[in-house]
């Protein structure tokens, strides 16, 4: 059973364990392929909104992500076609991550690699450690990306915490409008901006999410929504084959 998603055997990377290890590039989402809604961070929300709606998912309030929607149903990623391409758009960083992610370890973050990873091997692609098993600029350069990128986890959540101080989400169930005719499907479990609260804030307080940029993320996902439509096409384009 996957974990964290995407994940089929994430274990620690360890420099003994993995000593000889490479990894050998590879194109292929296939790993995103069941997923209907992907996390996103703060600092891609701007160019996710261009492609995806941004939706909210999560059980309660308290703990939702902004999530890119890339699916009208569960187990179906509609950008990723049966060989694993992703056919156009941005390719969200919760994705290009893979197969590692910084994960917590206790009281600590590590770097954990999936060991169910085709590319993993021990004879083509570049190495994790070099001989005196210090990390090659390969893997430097994945730390460097997974540091940043959790950076911005914590920003995220700092949005996703003002948004409820001010109690502007609002659970909601998404409808889209088939392009062939059938009876209208209803994405439940979602989470948006509640626009009647967000006219509503006081002067200062519109004044403070502006200043901080939270007022900017806000419209993302908000016209983010009519790429609903797109999604509907992309449905209706798989299904007829």
């Amino acid at each position: 059973m996957k974990t964290l998603l995407i994940y089929d055997r994430p274990v620690p990377l360890n420099r003994e364990k993995h000593a000889t290890f490479r990894l050998r590039a590879s194109q292929s989402m296939a790993h995103a392929r069941e997923l209907n809604a992907i996390p996103v961070v703060i600092a891609e929300m701007g160019r996710i909104a261009r492609d995806y709606p941004i939706v909210f998912v999560g059980e309660k309030a308290e703990s939702v992500l902004p999530s890119a929607l890339v699916g009208l149903q569960s187990g179906e990623n509609l950008f990723v076609d049966a060989e694993g391409n992703w056919s156009d758009g941005y390719i969200p960083a919760f994705v290009r991550r893979y197969p590692f992610v910084l994960a917590e370890d206790g009281e600590r973050f590590q770097i954990f690699i999936d060991e169910g990873y085709a590319g993993l091997n021990t004879e083509q692609g570049e190495a994790l450690f070099d001989e005196e098993g210090k990390e090659t600029e390969a893997l430097k350069r994945v730390v460097d990306f997974l540091k940043e990128y959790q950076g911005f986890v914590a920003a995220t959540q700092t949005f996703v915490n003002e948004l409820n101080q001010h109690g502007l989400l609002e659970a909601k169930n998404l409808q889209s409008t088939p392009q062939d005719g059938s009876a209208p499907r209803v994405i439940q479990g979602m989470w948006t901006i509640d626009e009647e609260k967000l006219k509503k804030l006081s002067a200062d307080t519109a004044q403070s999410l502006l200043a901080n940029g939270a007022m900017g993320l806000i419209y993302a996902h908000l016209l983010s929504l009519q790429n609903l439509d797109k999604l509907d096409q992309r449905f209706a384009q798989r299904r007829a084959g």
